[in-house]
């Protein structure tokens, strides 16, 4: 059998982290991305999650990739890539739900799955969409445990489900690329596993527009040499990595970071855009 390429294996590249120093960062909603006050680029490793004998997994890592094709997407793409106000959820969005849930319940195993209302069409710059969210900037993690339950309890009232306890839940996130391989800017997670508890910064999440003023709370991460990068590149329609994003049975846990970066290896690379889209698996 042919080894792959030390560069089939992974590449070298600028993975954007809080600066080392600072211990809480305030992020205001009109802004989105930080600038080299707030967040310093290390050059780090990128493995490559298709290289054989290396493929990572939900239960491992965090995450992994999915073949999973979107009907919803295949038919509407150009429905879901249509210019919008950043904050507008159409209903393209909102049926491309009902062709992933399936997914995160086959793999979750739960017994139910509840859509969070947060799917999100992103825009690399160089795809000129002015009004549009942009590749996230920091490597981080969207919820701290006491948002998780915030955002679960919306998330029954929003899909018209009698708020309950429950034994456990788990927020899983899921990326898909819209746009032909290769992406400027793929999505990079980083393994749970080597995330430290040390590394993770606070971050308060200002949004205030004409129909509301909220806080949300998520988490950034300093630099850390421990950390292992991955990404899937040349990703087409048909595919979805899922991570997790938080899980009440390990609420401490750093699973899983995730930030773009410039695949600098890529050639005639096209502007990215991508859909990404959040799920509360419930276990009674």
């Amino acid at each position: 059998m042919v080894e792959p390429t030390d560069s089939a294996r992974g590449v070298d590249a600028e993975v954007p982290y809080i600066r080392g120093e600072l211990d809480k960062v305030f992020v205001e909603f009109t802004a989105r991305i930080l600038d080299e006050r707030t967040v310093e680029h290390r050059r780090m490793r990128v493995r490559n999650g298709r290289a054989p004998g290396q493929r990572p997994t939900l239960e491992r890592e965090g995450f992994e990739l999915v073949t999973w094709p979107s009907r919803v997407v295949r038919e509407r793409l150009d429905e879901m890539m249509a210019e919008k106000s950043v904050l507008e959820m159409r209903k393209v969005q909102r049926d491309y739900w009902d062709d992933t849930i399936p997914l995160i319940r086959e793999l979750s195993g739960a017994s139910e799955v509840l859509p969070v209302h947060a799917s999100t069409v992103r825009f690399s710059a160089k795809a000129g969409r002015k009004k549009a969210m942009t590749p996230a900037g920091w490597a981080h993690l969207d919820y701290d445990p006491d948002e998780a339950a915030v955002q679960l309890r919306e998330t029954f009232e929003l899909n018209g489900v009698e708020p309950r306890p429950c034994r456990r839940y788990v927020l899983y996130q899921g990326w898909r690329a819209l746009t032909p391989p290769p992406q400027d800017f793929p999505l990079a997670i980083c393994d749970g596993r080597t995330v430290e508890a040390a590394d993770i910064v606070p971050i308060e999440y200002h949004m205030k527009t004409e129909d509301r003023d909220v806080t949300y709370w998520s988490r950034g991460s300093r630099f850390n040499p421990r950390h292992q990068w991955w990404y899937f590149p040349d990703m087409t329609l048909d595919e979805m990595i899922v991570f997790k994003g938080f899980d009440s049975a390990n609420a401490a846990s750093t699973n899983t970071l995730h930030t773009a970066f410039a695949d600098e290896t890529a050639l005639n690379p096209t502007p990215r855009a991508s859909i990404e889209s959040r799920y509360f698996a419930i276990f009674d």
